[in-house]
């Protein structure tokens, strides 16, 4: 017996999306959180929180998918109707026991599908944004008329 396959596709600052794919007898598959750090990320000391934010399945007749999280429950379909729950077009996440692990059973027939993760806290960015210097002034675009060596200064 085979775990359900998963598959990393992106993998960003905000966003993961996992593929996942399964037959018949598959046993569960694990995402486990902490391990979903981007190539521009480092952890930090907050304990790794992600949303579930859509689920996309498709999968022959009699199949089912389900997410658990802790133990709980939190989503479930029959891949064999091609469901998508797209939580964020409502403006929402799944954010049931957000800091654990998230564990996808196929049972049935054979199914894949994708979940889209919104990671929300346990991650730093390796970018550094823009910091202004003493003498610039982030009010203006373009150079400066008033200083020796501007553009239109002669």
């Amino acid at each position: 017996m085979a775990a359900v396959a998963l598959t990393t596709i992106k993998n960003t600052n905000q966003e993961t999306v996992i593929k996942f794919e399964g037959a018949s007898g598959s046993t569960d598959g694990t995402i486990t959180i902490a391990n979903l750090t981007a190539g521009t990320q480092a952890r930090n000391a907050d304990t790794p929180t992600v949303n579930i934010v859509k689920l996309i399945s498709t999968g022959l007749l009699t199949s089912a998918v389900t997410i658990k999280r802790n133990s709980t429950v939190v989503m479930a379909c029959a891949p064999e109707n091609a469901p998508v729950i797209n939580l964020t077009q409502d403006g929402i996440s799944d954010t049931v026991n957000n800091t654990s692990d998230i564990v996808i059973t196929v049972a049935g027939a054979a199914a894949t599908g994708y979940l889209v993760l919104r990671k929300v806290a346990g991650w730093s960015t390796k970018v550094e944004t823009v910091v202004y210097g003493a003498y610039d002034d982030e009010t203006r675009v373009g150079a400066s008329t008033t200083l020796s060596g501007s553009p239109d200064k002669v």
